[in-house]
């Protein structure tokens, strides 16, 4: 609606002109014989209101093609069930290499060492 159109309606109404009961009054009864009037019910009464008013953060509500940062509100960073959990981390085995003896001379330790030997 235009803003003229705006202003005409407003002052129409201003002037006792058009009225919300004389519309009323005017679908009720013709005001000249053989007039045919067209009528309707207001529909507001039998409007559901869509998902997207109900429930803006439902999936209908939100699948329109526009990309969202997601929610990061709550515990965690996203809501639901956590992906991937940490227990405890296994211990590291710990070894003194210092601690192991020499090879003997031509024992098979001994010949892989000195590469005499493939260790399969």
């Amino acid at each position: 609606m235009s803003e003229a159109d705006r202003e005409l309606a407003e002052k129409m109404m201003a002037r006792g002109r058009v009225t919300p009961d004389k519309l009323t009054n005017r679908c009720s009864t013709p005001e000249r014989r053989g007039d045919i009037v067209v009528c309707a019910p207001k529909q507001d009464e039998f409007r559901m209101p869509s998902t997207a008013d109900s429930d803006p953060n439902s999936k209908e509500a939100l699948d329109d093609g526009q990309l969202r940062a997601p929610d990061v509100a709550g515990n965690g960073i996203f809501k639901g069930k956590a992906t991937m959990g940490f227990g405890s981390v296994t211990r590291p085995y710990i070894i003194d290499l210092s601690s192991i003896p020499q090879a003997p001379e031509g024992s098979d330790a001994d010949k892989i060492a000195k590469g005499e030997m493939r260790a399969d």
